[in-house]
């Protein structure tokens, strides 16, 4: 294929600034990613760490459904502007914190937690979104797209990250972080979404949720690969907590940690390219046994191997998980109807990751009680347990691939 077809979606002027608003903001955060993660280890431990990525994702696990109800209801690029002002002030008053030193590690959790309050906007508007910008003949090309977004800016991002810890302080990175979303906000209000044709007064907020709901649950290959992959994702969260302390301590601190992200950035890129051409029979299988090689980064890291192994374990899993992500999202927008799609999408991110607060807040103390690489060992066991029995589902494997039709684009 031609790359001015891979590349067609964005001739689409509300896919381009989406495109670009989510560009941007991961620049930033890739950034901030792992200044957030030094700027507490300069203070604090492992579990101090656990603690603030738990308490941003639990936030964000405790508005996610309500924010689906929101996204079902309101113009969806507008929800995202919301969020993204959310993130900024948050991440804005981070930065005042890191570099003024004062608050302390408390005040940074409070202030991720409300970070985690527009994270839990994000993924259900974003799912909805996407479809309503591009043509469906587009749409895993959008999906991958937006993936390679991602995965572009994540090469170059930790690793001046990692340069900004290392020469200056976190605080600035964070800042960084936090003018981004302001010019993301301002992309996002600029897309124009369609009115849906059934616009009418909605229903009740719970009835809605409960539509939601009764979406969800009835597509079996949908809520057990959600509940499944959430076991995976429980001990998966070790590597955010465990992966820059083993940094710190063994590999020789924040360079060390930049350097593994940002290869594992190229292997993003790298996925995200072969999602764009890749079209599996069965499209969901393919997308569980892309998820495999996550695991393996964790492993290296079990195994005590120097940087350039675990650089390249991570190479592997940004490989597998752009195309895992991609299929997913693709299979998702196909198979639920767009109308109830943020609401849906509000219990696919609360199930896949409800579990990761506990799993953030869990890892320092187990491996303070059994050890750093014990720990590893058994989130490898549960990851591969899990994808096995998603794999031993009959609806996984009875979803096809949709040939290709051609339409119209959005005007």
């Amino acid at each position: 294929m031609p790359l001015a077809e891979r590349l067609g979606a964005l001739r689409e002027r509300d896919f381009r600034l989406l495109f670009a608003g989510t560009m941007i903001t991961t620049v930033g955060d890739r950034l901030a990613g792992i200044a957030l993660a030094f700027a507490v280890l300069d203070v604090a431990s492992a579990t101090a760490l656990g603690i603030v990525f738990a308490f941003r994702q639990g936030v964000q696990a405790l508005v996610v459904v309500a924010g689906g109800v929101v996204s079902d209801r309101l113009p969806r690029n507008l929800v995202l502007v919301g969020a993204s002002l959310v993130q900024g002030a948050a991440q804005a008053a981070t930065a005042f914190c890191v570099l003024a030193g004062v608050g302390g590690v408390e005040a940074i959790v409070v202030l991720q937690a409300v970070y985690g309050l527009g994270l839990g906007l994000v993924i259900p508007a974003e799912v909805g979104l996407v479809p309503q910008t591009v043509g469906p003949d587009k749409l895993q090309q959008a999906n991958a797209l937006q993936g390679l977004t991602r995965n572009v800016v994540a090469v170059l991002g930790p690793a001046i990250g990692g340069a900004i810890v290392v020469a200056g302080s976190p605080g600035v990175a964070l800042a960084l972080d936090a003018v981004s979303f302001l010019v993301c906000a301002e992309l996002l209000r600029r897309i124009r979404v369609r009115p849906r044709p059934d616009a009418t007064a909605p229903p009740g907020f719970l009835t809605e949720l409960r539509e939601g709901w009764r979406e969800f649950t009835s597509r079996t290959w949908l809520w057990a690969s959600v509940v499944l992959f959430g076991i995976g994702n429980l001990m998966a969260a070790g590597w955010s907590v465990l992966g820059p302390l083993v940094a710190d301590e063994r590999l020789g601190g924040a360079g060390a940690w930049a350097v593994i992200l940002t290869v594992g950035g190229i292997g993003a890129v790298v996925g995200s390219a072969v999602a764009m051409r890749v079209r599996p029979r069965r499209p969901l299988a393919a997308c569980v046994i892309a998820a495999v090689p996550l695991s393996f980064q964790t492993l290296a890291l079990a195994l005590e191997a120097p940087t350039w192994v675990i650089a390249a374990a991570a190479f592997l899993a940004g490989v597998g998980l752009s195309i895992h992500l991609t299929l997913w999202f693709t299979v998702f927008q196909q198979q639920v109807p767009e109308r109830a799609q943020s609401r849906v999408a509000s219990y696919d991110t609360l199930g896949s990751f409800v579990l990761m607060p506990l799993g953030f807040a869990l890892a320092g103390p187990l491996a303070d009680a059994i050890g750093i690489t014990e720990t590893l060992w058994i989130a490898v066991a549960v990851m591969w347990a899990s994808w096995a029995a998603i794999l031993a589902l009959p609806s996984v494997w009875a979803i096809r691939a949709r040939p290709s039709v051609s339409s119209p684009s959005p005007a």
